[in-house]
């Protein structure tokens, strides 16, 4: 089955689960069979992998030629970092995590530059409506 948003699934008369069609009795309510994800679970699935973000070409290469410490972890605090500057209805945000700060444009999710804590000799950012410790 080709990709469908959550959208999709609905006006295409589908059930979250599968097509609309009379379930086979599994001895589980509702007839719901638990061996694998549903097409509606997968959609799900999608969106949430979509919640990350993207790295400029510029800011690729500060981490690399900065040196910063790039992980899952760090990762993960400034996705978290871009969602809560997303909730307050900002436009660019500084994220800092630990020893990590960066610039993201928060509507499309990407990060524009990246420094550590040795690079933040000026300590003054600029073009940025919001500030976020994660």
């Amino acid at each position: 089955m080709s990709q469908m948003s959550i959208a999709d699934l609905y006006r295409s008369g589908m059930n979250p689960v599968g097509p609309l069609e009379k379930p086979q009795s599994t001895g589980l309510k509702n007839g719901l069979d638990k061996t694998g994800p549903s097409d509606f679970q997968k959609v799900l699935t999608d969106e949430k992998l979509k919640s990350n973000f993207s790295l400029s070409q510029h800011a690729e290469t500060r981490i690399k030629s900065r040196e910063i410490p790039w992980n899952k972890e760090i990762e993960s605090r400034i996705n978290s970092g871009i969602n809560q500057a997303e909730s307050k209805g900002s436009r660019e945000a500084l994220i800092l995590a630990d020893n990590v700060a960066v610039i993201a444009n928060v509507k499309s999710r990407t990060i524009v530059t990246a420094m550590d804590r040795g690079q933040m000799k000026e300590k003054i950012f600029t073009n940025i409506d919001s500030a976020v410790l994660v």
